[in-house]
């Protein structure tokens, strides 16, 4: 499983000026840092001298790394930049393109190597519509970004969340059944909104009104989502390959702030909200990926659809000897949209 895209590697607070990260994505040991001067880098971890992880041990000077075990030093480029004790070596090291929205980092990984074909877009403004929303708390301040570990899950199935109301009923409990009043598909895209009355668990004093939940799934790595009405909480769940058995899960949610609402109660409100996202994982990290499904009429359309959309993410026959992540000849290898 190597599909194509952006996958999420982590969270823009975790890493300060001068900071490394180590991260394993497709079976790829990586380290991903921020430049003294703010910009992400993300270089394959092994360092071409005698194959030192440059995730451990290794520091950032100006927009380089340099190796813990004999100080080579390598660009954001990958090229050997210096050697304390001799010349520069011409090997070089695998670039990965990295970007940051909305506070959350992403990596494109394509197996043939081809630049990124699309750019992330911005949450707020890609899921906009008639509801107005209000400011939004900064996820850092606000302690609403989850991590859930490595965990056994086929990342097709966490796409194909969005195009199935009826596990809403099963799943989370809802009153009601979620009706389906819009989909959208496009090369990089497959939107889906629903028209719900209730939502996980959660009690909701006075009659009932409805709300609409947008799932907008951006290859096969993430999910945006919109709930609008009730409130207007925005999320960005996503799906990362390890290797060919395991994927790291994140969650990441944006509440707008309230009025006269403390800390407490700020915080009891993400948890609430949070607290649905564990009833899918228990699904999802036992279910296996069944091809042909055997479908029921009310649900084929759809389904079908996204299995042909998701097949597009794919490498092509041939295309899986290596899994590097390439910028292309002159492509950039960060990009800080905000």
């Amino acid at each position: 499983m190597a599909p194509s895209g952006w996958f999420v590697v982590g969270w823009s607070h975790e890493l300060a000026s001068g900071d490394i990260k180590p991260r394993k994505v497709f079976g790829q040991e990586l380290v991903l840092y921020r430049k003294i001067g703010g910009e992400l880098g993300c270089l394959e971890a092994a360092c071409q001298h005698l194959g030192a992880h440059l995730g451990y041990g290794g520091r950032v000077v100006d927009d380089c790394i340099v190796c813990p075990f004999h100080g080579w030093t390598w660009g954001p480029d990958g090229r050997n930049v210096a050697v304390p004790e001799g010349r520069t070596s011409k090997r070089r090291i695998e670039p990965w393109p990295v970007c940051e929205r909305n506070g959350i980092i992403y990596l494109w990984h394509d197996v043939a190597g081809q630049p990124p074909a699309w750019s992330v877009p911005d949450l707020f403004e890609d899921l906009r519509d008639e509801y107005p929303t209000g400011e939004f708390w900064d996820v850092a301040t606000a302690g609403s970004a989850f991590g859930y570990g490595e965990l056994p899950i086929e990342p097709r199935v966490v796409a194909e969340n969005i195009v199935d109301p009826i596990h809403f009923r099963y799943v989370h409990h809802t009153r009601d059944l979620p009706t389906l009043v819009d989909f959208q598909v496009t090369d990089a895209s497959f939107m889906t909104k629903l028209r719900v009355h209730s939502r996980g668990k959660r009690k909701v004093d006075g009659p009932r009104r409805e709300d609409t939940v947008t799932l907008k799934q951006w290859g096969i790595g993430m999910a945006f989502t919109r709930f609008s009405g009730r409130d207007n909480t925005h999320s960005v769940i996503s799906v990362t390959p390890v290797d060919a058995q395991t994927s790291t899960l994140r969650q990441t949610l944006f509440v707008e702030k309230v009025d006269g609402e403390s800390d407490d109660e700020r915080s009891a409100r993400i948890k609430a909200i949070e607290s649905v996202f564990p009833e899918d994982l228990a699904i999802w990290q036992h279910q296996r990926f069944i091809e042909p499904p055997s479908l029921q009429t009310q649900e084929a359309k759809l389904f079908r659809m996204m299995r042909t959309w998701a097949q597009t993410f794919q490498p092509k026959p041939g295309e899986y000897g290596s899994l590097r992540g390439n910028r292309g000849a002159d492509g950039p290898l960060s990009i800080n949209e905000g």
